[in-house]
């Protein structure tokens, strides 16, 4: 599962390489467009007497198009490495989960156990007590019974006499 995210994730980041490395071609070309147009209109402006205003701009849209580049590499380094951070972030986590998820069960593995053993210790508490309340009950029938027995034999002398 964890590779199967990381893939979407990489296919991801390679298509914002691809997009953002697309655009700044797309950005360098109109450049490029804007600068040859401001030359040939610089080129007309000097045929009726203008300063020569297009020699300043060529150093400014080279620069433009460095900055632009140094940006853009800049912006998927920096893309790069957020996407690697949230993959190592994605599989700590993961194993932090797992180690959790390790000791809840060992946790819950134990108190079951210790459950178990209690009410073990009670049935066998309760099997105890039932045979001594059994022992009683049966030695208090056979002293009713005795004693019934006696007296009726008492009973049958005094009547007798």
């Amino acid at each position: 599962m964890e590779r199967g995210t990381q893939g979407r994730s990489q296919h991801s980041i390679n298509l914002a390489d691809i997009f953002m490395q697309g655009a700044m071609r797309i950005v360098d070309m109109q450049a490029s467009a804007a600068r040859v147009l401001l030359q040939t209109q610089g080129r007309s402006a000097r045929m009726f007497g203008a300063p020569d205003w297009v020699q300043p701009l060529n150093g400014s849209t080279e620069q433009f198009s460095q900055l632009l580049s140094a940006g853009t590499e800049q912006a998927l380094n920096i893309m790069r490495h957020t996407n690697e951070t949230i993959s190592e972030v994605q599989q700590q986590f993961g194993q932090l989960m797992q180690q959790q998820t390790a000791q809840l069960t060992q946790e819950m593995r134990n108190g079951l156990e210790e459950v178990s053993r209690r009410a073990e210790e009670s049935l066998e508490e309760l099997r105890h007590t039932t045979e001594r309340a059994t022992d009683e009950a049966q030695r208090a029938s056979e002293e009713s019974h005795a004693g019934e027995n006696g007296g009726r034999k008492t009973r049958g002398r005094k009547r007798s006499r």
